[in-house]
Parts: C-alpha cells; sequence; structure tokens
C-alpha cells in the first residue's frame, strides 16, 4: 500500500508517522492551501449561546485569534479530531460519536434541547455547506458566520502529479469532496483512470458518492476524518488496502 495524504499543508505530517509506525508508506500532496481570510471581523462569541466547529483548523484559527480566551458558551464539534483540537484550547465540546461524525450528527445531539439561548455562530472557512445554518435557522435560532480562512487549490506541476503515480500510489485520502475535485483537476486527464482505479478513503457517503460520479469504483469509508478514523479504517484492511470483511462500508452503484 502506497497513501497519498491529501489534507492541507501542516494535516499530514503527524499523521504520516503514526502511519509509518504502522508499516504503511506514504506520500503528502496537500489538495488545499489555507489563507487568512481579511474580512473575517471580530469574534461573534461573546454575543451568542453557542458555536459549531467544522474542522481542526477553525479550531486553531479562532484561537489566535481569541488569543486563548474562550467565551463560557456551549461548544460543537462536528467530529474527533475538531473536538481534540478545542479540548487542548481549554474547552469541552459536545460531538457525535464514531461513525455519525457530519453536519447531521451533530444536530442530532440531545444538547441542543438544553441550550440556554438561541443565538448561534458558525466557525469555518470561506464557503460551505449550509445544512447547519439552513436548519437551525428553521427552529428560529439566529446563526452568523464566523469565516476566519480561504482555501485555495495549490498549483502542482504535471511531473510531481504524474510520479505519484509512478511511484506506486494506490491509495488516496479525501477528507472533503473539495480535496477530491482538486486532485482531479491538477490530475492530467490522461492520469484519470490511474486515479479512478485507486482505493479511495473518504469520511462520510457524500464524499463516496461524489468519487463515484467521477468514475471512482474503490471506496471505502471511515466515518469520520481524523487521524484516529483513518488509523482504525486502515488497522481494518491488508497489506493491499483491501477490506477483509468485503465492501460493505462502500457505496453500492448508483
Amino acid at each position: 500500500m502506497h497513501l497519498l495524504l491529501t489534507r492541507p499543508d501542516g494535516r499530514n505530517g503527524p499523521l504520516a508517522d503514526k502511519l509509518a509506525a504502522l508499516g504503511v508508506r506514504t506520500s503528502c500532496a496537500p489538495m488545499v492551501t489555507l489563507v487568512d481570510n481579511p474580512n473575517a471581523g471580530p469574534s461573534p462569541l461573546d454575543e451568542v449561546d453557542g458555536a459549531f466547529f467544522v474542522s481542526p483548523t477553525a479550531v486553531e484559527y479562532a484561537h489566535r485569534k481569541l488569543a486563548g480566551r474562550w467565551p463560557d458558551i456551549a461548544y460543537f464539534a462536528v467530529g474527533g479530531g475538531t473536538a481534540a483540537a478545542l479540548r487542548r484550547c481549554g474547552v469541552e465540546p459536545f460531538c457525535p460519536p464514531f461513525g455519525e461524525e457530519t453536519t447531521e450528527g451533530v444536530l442530532a445531539l440531545p444538547q441542543w434541547q438544553t441550550l440556554t439561548g438561541k443565538r448561534m455562530a458558525i466557525v469555518r472557512g470561506v464557503g460551505g455547506r449550509e445544512v447547519m445554518a439552513q436548519t437551525l435557522r428553521a427552529d428560529g435560532y439566529d446563526v452568523q458566520f464566523w469565516e476566519l480562512y480561504r482555501r485555495e487549490r495549490p498549483d502542482w506541476p504535471q511531473e510531481q502529479v504524474q510520479s505519484w503515480r509512478q511511484n506506486g500510489v494506490d491509495v488516496i485520502l479525501a477528507t472533503s469532496g473539495e480535496i477530491l475535485e482538486n486532485l482531479f483537476a491538477v490530475t492530467p486527464l490522461s492520469d484519470h483512470p490511474w486515479l479512478q482505479q485507486c482505493l479511495w478513503l473518504v469520511p462520510v457517503t457524500r464524499v463516496a458518492e461524489l468519487a463515484q460520479r467521477r468514475g471512482c469504483q474503490r471506496i471505502q469509508i471511515m466515518g469520520g476524518a481524523g487521524d484516529d478514523a483513518i488509523v482504525r479504517c486502515l488497522g481494518s484492511m491488508n497489506h493491499y488496502g483491501e477490506d477483509p470483511e468485503g465492501s460493505e462500508g462502500s457505496p453500492g452503484p448508483s
């Protein structure tokens, strides 16, 4: 197995070290570059009853903006990696269990019933899914976004992209649909069949369906995007990168 790690800069190194200890060969190819959003504005967290964080990146950008001073409000994390990042900042978030680490999983948490007010902030990068905001507003919440960073597609020389295929990359990690699309965008059309033949590790069904639409046939849903979910998924595979229990974790044909 040769796994291509595609998370943003700074997100691949620690994971690569963990996987190397398990004997998994990796290459790092960030498919998203993160930059400050100059229009982020001041923190709204002093004026809300709760905040939803979409990623560890959102937590880290907020921590810098807040200078480490986190208001005493309810915090919600989309998954285990985001929850761990919040705990490192000294706050204890509400988080869905493994296998349900999605926006929909957060919305299903019982803690919404005990929230003292209906003012919410969603902390994220510019753009993204609107499911959380739409659902909360329909339930009477006042929702505002705090968009702290922008995501850009990096430029990769064709020679570098082709070297991943030539060096035997046969498994690709795509923790978001944007990462998957960016990898297809930077890869020459002549190498798209290689991408379609690789095994794709994705966090949720939504990204798996996008991979299917791109012609990918071998897809494993990990149930989360954090390091623990990735390591757990790889631990369930043999050294050829196949699920020893079959393909029940993959979506069926469209």
